[in-house]
């Protein structure tokens, strides 16, 4: 058999199948960010666990503070408070110091008695009537102011001494111008002068020497 004109035929040609397209390659840059990143994450991440007090820091912060007393309820609890005693006065401080006594005086006490000045330095006895005396002691009168001035107070036989002021207090609220004297007897007297004096019977014979103890202070508040 003969091959045909022009010689054997060629074999058919076929076109290569295309490649596939293959993926990108990062640039090498990139992995040195990657080697540098990944070290230094790993190194905050140890440090935030390591720190001891992260959490007792904000649970500080979550405390609440205290609640400190408002000024209301500061000035609510002094009133509260009871108010403390006013100071006695130098004026009153001064009407409890007795200027004299107590001190014992004799006086005679036969028929009218002895007559006794006690607005001087010290208590003054005279046999006659005179015009200072502030009190007459004797057997037949008793105690007997002159002039009939309602300055002369009984006290109860027993019980402490009376201030200056307590025995101001007894004249002014029962006041009178005479009284037995008898032992043991006491009385509040407001001499002419002004002054307070305490008197307490210690004898009374009807005829010889009697005794008086005597206190006196000067005019309360004065």
């Amino acid at each position: 058999m003969n091959p045909p004109p022009g010689g054997p035929p060629h074999p058919q040609w076929y076109p290569a199948p295309p490649t596939p397209p293959q993926a990108p390659q990062p640039p090498r840059w990139a992995w040195w960010v990657v080697g540098i990143v990944i070290p230094v994450v790993g190194l905050l991440v140890t440090l935030l666990v390591s720190r001891p007090n992260s959490s007792d820091d904000r649970a500080d912060e979550n405390v609440a503070p205290t609640p400190t007393r408002s000024s209301a309820s500061a000035d609510a609890a002094d009133q509260e408070q009871p108010a403390p005693a006013p100071p006695k006065s130098p004026e009153a401080q001064t009407a409890q110091k007795a200027l004299y006594g107590p001190e014992t005086v004799d006086a005679d006490t036969t028929n009218s008695g002895s007559y006794i000045d006690l607005d001087g330095s010290g208590p003054i006895v005279m046999g006659d009537a005179n015009k200072s005396a502030d009190i007459i002691f004797g057997a037949s009168l008793g105690l007997f102011v002159p002039g009939s001035a309602s300055n002369l107070a009984p006290l109860p036989d027993s019980g402490a001494a009376p201030t200056a002021v307590e025995c101001a207090d007894a004249v002014q609220e029962a006041g009178t111008y005479t009284a037995d004297a008898k032992p043991g007897g006491r009385f509040c007297l407001m001499t002419g002068k002004g002054r307070v004096a305490y008197l307490k019977v210690v004898t009374a014979p009807s005829v010889g020497t009697g005794k008086l103890n005597i206190t006196v202070w000067d005019t309360p508040g004065a």
